[in-house]
């Protein structure tokens, strides 16, 4: 068993390292970490790398479980985040086909910040044409074999996996292991070279079972 944080929209390398895996489970009894990948993803902006983080309701000083991490719903944030998106990718070749989807899981961010990364997964999983097939933790637990948790999944060194066209490198150098949106909009469908390629394993069961 593999266990794997939440994620807002995550990094290309996160699914690809999922879709190695056997077992999935995502940790949600932690006490939340701020500013990592569990609310946050990056995306190509023309000034370059830019981070998207969903402000979430988290007290200082006060420890709360990530499966119990609301989302903040006042600001604009979710008009903020979409321009961001809209302003980077309008051009991009598979923009038309995918913006409807991503603009709906934002603006419908409401409730919970676990429901909105379930549903990152789901429309990732849609894309593939692949179940993404996960428990969810019953308690948390120190240690666990194959422990994702703390993984850094922004890091850009050791990228191993094909470049492609980025709305922004025809003129400047590729930026590797940017949020699955940034491969989205530009391969579409063809995700599947970067995320699938050289995994083997492939689930078959249902999503959300408890382990």
């Amino acid at each position: 068993m593999s266990v794997f944080p939440i994620a807002y929209f995550p990094s290309i390398n996160y699914l690809n390292l999922w879709i190695k895996q056997e077992a999935i489970t995502l940790e949600i009894h932690e006490n939340f970490p701020k500013q990592t990948i569990r609310n946050r993803c990056e995306i190509l902006s023309g000034n370059g790398i830019l981070r998207l983080s969903i402000p979430v309701e988290h007290a200082s000083g006060q420890k709360i479980q990530t499966k119990d991490i609301k989302i903040v719903q006042t600001g604009s944030w979710k008009t903020d985040h979409w321009r961001a998106i809209e302003s980077a990718y309008a051009s991009a070749p598979f923009f038309e086909d995918y913006a409807e989807e991503i603009k709906k899981i934002i603006f419908e961010s409401t409730g919970f910040l676990i429901d909105t990364t379930n549903h990152c997964l789901d429309f990732v999983a849609e894309i593939l044409d692949q179940k993404m097939d996960y428990a969810v933790t019953s308690e948390y637990k120190h240690t666990t074999s194959n422990d994702f948790r703390n993984f850094d999944f922004f890091q850009k060194e050791d990228w191993k996996l094909p470049e492609y066209q980025q709305v922004f490198s025809y003129n400047k150098p590729f930026t590797p292991n940017l949020s699955i949106i940034d491969l989205i909009f530009n391969e579409g469908p063809f995700i599947r070279k970067w995320i699938l390629e050289n995994n083997p394993v492939n689930s078959t069961t249902s999503n959300h079972t408890i382990a």
